[in-house]
């Protein structure tokens, strides 16, 4: 049997009502932090892009906040002044940088030691012999980096987010040690698993795109540009023989299915490898 309930119907009701104030309280409180990080992280970012002189970056945020910069603008936040004389400030020499942006890069990269290949004219840059290129969008003003294997990143187009990119991406692909002979050995593997999950014989030649995509599926963090990096050492400075078989590269005309080597080894496009006996 239900015990009969022995605090009053209005004690009850009080109490349901201040714990229903509460939540809703600490649901606004909740809300307001959640907008306070928010700014405190809007404030940061800009800090650090001043510090950077990335004016192209600190107008895609501002743009980006729009709605929060609004909402504080109608609170009166004390960073308002401060943020729209940022924001003046960035829009004329964003004018700047895009009239002198070949002279501000060329500089950059002498100060970097970055070398741009002498054939590059804006609004395309390339770099390490046209492996690297680099796509300047004035009217957007946004920044497009890609090799041979594809794109790589995209950003506003900020003399110093340029460095960064290429020079993050040149560590990334070259910075790597390399051995000639376990990579020919790993390559050697891969053709022979390739040649018997497609009931072809060893000799025969298969498409260089299905080493990659078995490589792709079953090395971490594996990456096609490394590979073309690393077959273009292979190609230049050996090993090219093991275990009686000698690499073979055939070329293709399909620029799609092909690899285009580095260097002396980049030809043509390279669309089938096999090994011959010695």
């Amino acid at each position: 049997m239900t015990k009969e309930n022995s605090f009053p119907e209005s004690l009850l009701k009080d109490i349901r009502n201040l714990s229903e104030s509460a939540t809703e309280k600490a649901n606004k409180l909740k809300a307001e932090a959640k907008e306070a990080d928010r700014v405190k992280k809007v404030l940061a970012d800009i800090d650090s892009l001043l510090n950077k002189g990335w004016y192209l970056h600190i107008l895609e945020l501002m743009d980006k906040e729009t709605s929060l910069l609004k909402k504080m603008r109608t609170e009166d936040h004390p960073a308002i002044p401060s943020l729209e004389e940022i924001y003046k400030i960035a829009k004329e020499q964003v004018d700047t940088l895009k009239r002198r942006f070949p002279a501000y890069l060329e500089k950059a990269c002498t100060t970097s030691d970055l070398s741009i290949d002498r054939t590059s004219s804006h609004p395309r840059y390339t770099f390490e012999g046209r492996f690297f290129q680099l796509d300047v969008d004035d009217k957007k003003g946004i920044a497009r980096l890609s090799n041979y294997e594809g794109k790589l990143d995209e950003f506003p187009a900020d003399i110093g987010a340029v460095i960064d990119a290429v020079q993050r991406e040149h560590k990334r692909i070259f910075g790597r040690t390399f051995d000639g002979k376990k990579f020919l050995s790993k390559l050697r593997s891969q053709y022979l698993a390739v040649v018997k999950k497609e009931k072809v014989s060893d000799g025969d030649s298969i498409p260089i795109r299905h080493i990659t995509r078995r490589l792709g599926k079953n090395q971490k963090r594996f990456r096609t540009d490394e590979f073309l990096v690393d077959l273009s050492r292979l190609v230049e400075k050996g090993p090219t023989e093991i275990k009686g078989r000698k690499l073979d590269l055939q070329q293709t005309r399909d620029t799609n299915q092909g690899m285009l080597l580095l260097g002396a080894a980049g030809r043509g496009y390279i669309g089938f490898i096999l090994f011959k006996e010695v």
